[in-house]
């Protein structure tokens, strides 16, 4: 009879556990599939859809374009694109990928997601940079003036 109990109380941890770590998951899997979507360069009025207000505002159909058509020529297509984490807000979350690029370029995306009022989550901003750049340091001004 204690063996049994502990089974069934071990099947219920287990199971609660569970729970809770996929009560992400479907908005996970819909937020990379915007991401997917958006960075295939594709149609601009699909795009839209996707997008905050203030993102869609700053991001034209000319400046969509015209960006990546630069990233193309720059990296080239993404050949991989790896989830490696995510950051939960109150309202949104960020994800970060490791993304390869045809031309061997290895770079950091960090995408941020809204929840609309919809009760959907939008593409607020996102970044596209290189993890292992250093900053640059201001120059020193070694003449002072007196």
């Amino acid at each position: 009879m204690k063996k049994k109990f502990m089974l069934f109380l071990m099947a219920v941890m287990m199971s609660f556990s569970a729970m809770c770590y996929a009560s992400y998951g479907s908005d996970l899997d819909a937020e990379v599939k915007m991401v997917d979507q958006f960075f295939a360069g594709g149609d601009y009025k699909k795009i839209v859809g996707i997008m905050d207000p203030e993102l869609a505002k700053d991001m034209t159909a000319d400046r969509y374009k015209t960006t990546f058509a630069s990233i193309n020529k720059d990296l080239g297509k993404i050949v991989q694109k790896d989830l490696f984490g995510y950051r939960l807000f109150k309202d949104g979350r960020v994800l970060n990928f490791a993304v390869k690029f045809e031309k061997g370029s290895v770079l950091a995306l960090d995408v941020l997601f809204k929840v609309a009022n919809n009760g959907k989550p939008v593409m607020a901003n996102f970044s596209l940079y290189n993890p292992n750049a250093q900053a640059q340091a201001p120059a020193d001004n070694k003449e002072e003036k007196k």
